[in-house]
């Protein structure tokens, strides 16, 4: 027992000092808007970062949702840092830091910013996305069914919130667990209301996110999905009190699939799924190696702010162990052991031959070959075929351009995928990196 007391305070140590190198990363904010943009609903996830029902819920619905009337300001994940760390939170509960705050906590800047756009004229209403623990009741049913839990519950802090647009705050939540309770995936998921009624004296709701929307009139809304479910089934839940949260708001709306957890599955699990790394670098998300070696990254960049480009809202790069985890949400996909480097982006495509026909290929992209490529040679600039060597060559910067590569050429080992089929080719103009291009051989 003092074994694993002794390891726990050896990890919290270690993670606290971890911390010391780290900023909290600011949300993005992403709208989507129809050309009559009101009412305009403020969608939320993420604020706890070990809820991934939230983000995850919030993410799909940005790719895969298109409002035809009204708008939806999505915040993907507003803890960003802690979703990375899979951590309720890395600077503590940031959903406790809304009634006061002091000047010198980490998130102080964070807050104020959420604090500003919740008092946004445009934004009429606020749902913010949670998971809980269990089924919430109101009264005992079993030790996971009781009033003390929180999962698959609708959250408001009053009934009423006089004299403001959407104020009837239980008539709203009515309407949105009537919606969920219509597509229950079993009895035990239903939903029921629970009202904190905050001002009576709920002393930690009154530091929360809702209720300081609510004392600014802004009729505010948290809907639970239990932690008991699969993260797809959770996304499902979260779905539907969006929806039934737009179609009391009369926003309207199109998706391009069918709500289904097997379908969310897919979804959320997307094996299309790639990032584009500060412009000139590109990896899939899925089939990657544990570990990718003496991988270029810039050197003195912040690489926690790093521009990442993909369809996914809910990536990111956190520096850990000397290694870089590039993250989908709580999900480890690759971890990076880098080789910082200066960058050079002046190069913007480069001249391939790919099964024999020219191509213009973007400098970030990747490239698909039945039999081989070639990389026509570039004044200037030199490549490095990582895997691929050429025979006798024994310099150290090598330049492997001008010569036809087939699978059987390059040592599967260095691939950057499990499979061994894809291959970086790395390009360099003196001592900058100027970019990557993946090969990827179908056979």
């Amino acid at each position: 027992m003092k074994k694993i007391i002794f390891l726990g305070l050896c990890f919290a140590f270690c993670f606290s000092a971890s911390l010391e190198s780290l900023k909290p990363i600011d949300f993005n904010i992403i709208k989507q808007e129809s050309s009559q943009q009101s009412p305009t609903l403020l969608l939320m996830g993420g604020i706890q970062g070990d809820e991934p029902g939230g983000f995850n819920a919030t993410n799909i619905f940005l790719q895969h949702y298109k409002i035809t009337k009204g708008s939806v300001w999505v915040i993907p994940v507003l803890n960003k840092h802690s979703m990375l760390y899979n951590h309720r939170g890395i600077f503590d509960d940031m959903n406790r830091k809304f009634a006061r705050l002091p000047l010198n906590d980490p998130e102080y800047g964070l807050i104020e910013n959420i604090k500003n756009l919740i008092n946004t004229p445009q934004i009429d209403a606020i749902l913010h996305l949670h998971d809980g623990s269990g089924f919430y009741r109101h009264s005992y049913e079993s030790k996971l069914s009781n009033p003390n839990r929180w999962g698959n519950s609708s959250i408001i802090d009053q009934e009423i919130l006089q004299d403001v647009q959407y104020g009837n705050l239980k008539e709203t939540s009515n309407a949105i667990i009537e919606h969920i309770n219509q597509h229950l995936l079993s009895p035990i998921h239903r939903y029921h209301i629970r009202n904190t009624n905050t001002a009576k004296g709920d002393k930690e709701m009154e530091k929360a996110l809702t209720y300081f929307a609510i004392k600014h009139n802004k009729p505010a809304f948290a809907n639970e999905a239990s932690k008991e479910l699969s993260v797809e089934k959770r996304v499902y839940y979260h779905l539907l009190a969006i929806e039934g949260m737009l179609d009391r708001l009369g926003i309207t709306y199109e998706k391009d699939f069918k709500l289904a957890p097997s379908v969310l599955f897919r979804l959320i699990n997307d094996k299309s799924l790639d990032v584009k790394i500060g412009k000139n670098i590109f990896l899939p998300l899925y089939g990657l190696r544990p570990m990718l070696k003496y991988f270029p990254l810039p050197k003195g960049a912040d690489i926690s702010n790093l521009e990442l480009e993909s369809k996914s809202h809910i990536l990111g790069l956190l520096p850990r162990n000397n290694q870089i985890y590039l993250k989908y949400g709580n999900k480890l996909m690759t971890r990076l052991h880098p080789e910082y480097l200066e960058f050079d982006y002046s190069l913007k495509q480069i001249a391939m031959k790919l099964d024999g026909k020219d191509e213009l290929v973007p400098i970030g992209s990747m490239v698909s070959v039945a039999q081989s490529f070639k990389i026509l040679p570039m004044e200037g600039y030199r490549v490095n075929i990582i895997g691929y060597v050429i025979p006798g060559d024994t310099s150290l910067k090598p330049n492997e351009t001008g010569v036809a590569i087939e699978r059987k050429n390059c040592m599967p080992r260095f691939s950057i995928d499990k499979a061994g089929k894809i291959f970086r080719a790395e390009i360099y103009k003196d001592e900058k990196f100027s970019g990557m291009i993946l090969i990827e051989f179908l056979q």
